[in-house]
């Protein structure tokens, strides 16, 4: 339903990205609408991966997914008025994961 009813009005005033954390893993996704991977969409970032147990289960393998694993671990963010970077970390050994750059 959040697809349905907010998806449009994200896309409409040109939000770049959003965060998710309600199932315990993390993923990222393409710059997104509608399930498509496109150039002026939404990048959606899963960041579930602390706290609780991971789920377990099987990962989608949808085509918009950039990036999936189910380990524990943070994020980081540093952004101004042009330029944001995200950077996902595995708790076990500190080191990058996943990460990336968005600018306007």
């Amino acid at each position: 339903m959040l697809r349905l009813y907010l998806e449009p009005l994200f896309y409409q005033y040109h939000v770049d990205v959003n965060l998710y954390a309600h199932r315990h893993s993390y993923e990222r996704s393409c710059p997104m609408y509608q399930s498509k991977c496109v150039d002026d969409g939404i990048v959606q970032v899963l960041i579930g991966m602390a706290g609780q147990d991971l789920d377990g289960g099987t990962y989608s393998g949808a085509a918009w997914s950039l990036y999936h694993d189910q380990q524990f671990g943070y994020t980081t963010i540093f952004a101004n008025q042009t330029y944001l970077h995200f950077s996902y970390f595995h708790n076990s050994d500190d080191q990058i994961a996943d990460q990336f750059t968005l600018q306007k």
